[in-house]
């Protein structure tokens, strides 16, 4: 009978300290700090992930990752988005206003 192993993929990413780690992507489930939901990913999804929104730091996704189950839907992420470009929008009226009683005066 043939036994069958899992392969392993390693990547270098940073830890807390900002030292060097080296770990076996491959198979590496991680936990959503909502939902407390186990998840796997696949090995080159799961690094540029890491390298793009957690600055390469392994401890940081460990600590902070939030599956898309977790996350607001889509109605939620669109009011998230009114309002930030509403409070822009202030700010940037009251800019001008500024500028504006201050070139008047």
């Amino acid at each position: 009978m043939k036994n069958s192993r899992k392969a392993k993929q390693y990547y270098t990413l940073l830890n807390r300290d900002g030292r060097e780690v080296q770990i076996d992507l491959n198979n590496y489930k991680v936990t959503c700090v909502k939902t407390h939901k186990r998840k796997s990913f696949y090995h080159k999804y799961l690094y540029s992930l890491i390298l793009t929104k957690y600055d390469g730091n392994i401890d940081t996704f460990r600590e902070t990752y939030v599956s898309r189950e977790a996350g607001p839907n889509k109605q939620q992420r669109q009011v998230q988005q009114l309002r930030a470009q509403i409070d822009r929008t202030r700010a940037r009226l009251a800019s001008l206003t500024e500028r504006l009683a201050s070139i008047d005066s």
